[in-house]
């Protein structure tokens, strides 16, 4: 037990910062400089640019909001709320503590979502916020909550399950992969579980096919702490050339999904993002990349207001350190990326 629970553990990495960052590839748009990318409609959109006979011979021109659906999300992608949960105290106190980053308050704010959820076990919202809440917990522990190995056990284990429940409650929100398949992957190769390794896979490339934009960014971090050496880590590099074509217009403001944003409850989308990919491109010794990623952050119109400001500014100013020390044999002297931070979440949702 005491091995499986340091195995737990050691999952903060990829599932914390799928919960904190997921979908935001704006960022990979307007930093890949390496690969331009053309914006293409999403997978669910139902049409087919440049099928009329009119078009023969012409490039198309992709229409982002094809197969949008009101909510800005691609066609049959939506959560499964209702106004009494999210009205509901609980679930408004879920929000005020986590974009606050209110780590001390967080117990107390798990505490009542698990009574919600077992009060109202058919509320999607309350399973999907205890899962969350839980991941939160993992990803960036307090006090001492990071000194308890049985405690990650059983955070990670309740993350799940809340998990799993609110996606077979409502099988349209394809958010939930970016969150479930990561806990999955990471579990069974820990464990060498194979099945759980194969089941993981399979939420996370349900996901993508789904909402490319959203889950997208959790198959970066789910290979992006791997050795740059191992063949799977171009995975990390090809998702988020994967995610340019989802986003790649949202510069000019031409698509509406959050996913591709800063909105409410990740007030700070674009500007956390930068730090992972970034750092991602760091670790694949693509220095162009890195720089323009951390750079693209100071443009975004709520860059004043990021609590983490200075934080970028170092890495920029330790970039070619940073290269260095991803580059050599040893990982001892890596400088820590932001998947395996301790702020992993509210670098995008702390307002």
């Amino acid at each position: 037990m005491a091995s499986t629970a340091g195995a737990a553990g050691s999952t903060a990495g990829v599932t914390g910062s799928a919960a904190g960052a997921a979908g935001s590839a704006v960022i990979a748009a307007g930093s890949a400089a390496t690969t331009p990318a053309t914006p293409a409609p999403s997978a669910d959109s139902g049409t087919a640019q440049g099928d009329s006979p009119d078009d023969a011979g012409v490039a198309p021109t992709p229409d982002p909001d094809a197969g949008v659906g009101p909510n800005g999300r691609p066609l049959g992608v939506s959560e499964c709320y209702s106004a009494a949960s999210s009205a509901h105290a609980a679930s408004e106190r879920h929000w005020q503590v986590f974009r606050g980053g209110d780590l001390a308050a967080r117990g107390g704010m798990i505490d009542a979502l698990s009574a919600a959820a077992s009060a109202q076990p058919n509320e999607q919202e309350f399973a999907l916020l205890l899962g969350l809440a839980s991941l939160w917990r993992v990803a960036e522990p307090y006090g001492a909550e990071s000194l308890d190995p049985f405690l990650t056990l059983e955070t990670i284990q309740t993350a799940q399950r809340e998990l799993e429940r609110a996606y077979a409650m409502c099988p349209s929100d394809h958010r939930i992969p970016a969150w479930l398949g990561p806990i999955k992957i990471r579990m069974g190769r820990m464990l060498q579980d194979d099945a759980m390794l194969a089941e993981g896979f399979a939420v996370l490339e349900k996901g993508i096919e789904h909402y490319p934009g959203f889950v997208l960014f959790a198959k970066l971090l789910v290979y992006a702490d791997l050795p740059a050496s191992d063949p799977d880590f171009a995975n990390a590099i090809e998702a988020v050339r994967e995610n340019a074509v989802y986003c790649g217009t949202v510069a000019s403001g031409l698509s509406r999904d959050p996913a591709c944003n800063n909105h409410p409850r990740a007030s700070h989308n674009i500007e956390g993002s930068a730090v992972f990919l970034g750092d991602m491109y760091a670790k694949a010794q693509d220095r162009a990349a890195a720089l323009a990623a951390y750079q693209s952050a100071k443009a975004v119109p709520t860059w004043a207001s990021w609590d983490y400001q200075d934080l970028l500014e170092e890495r920029i100013a330790t970039l070619d350190a940073r290269m260095a020390a991803f580059a050599s044999a040893s990982t001892r002297d890596d400088l820590e990326p932001a998947w395996a931070s301790a702020i992993q979440c509210s670098l995008c949702h702390r307002d």
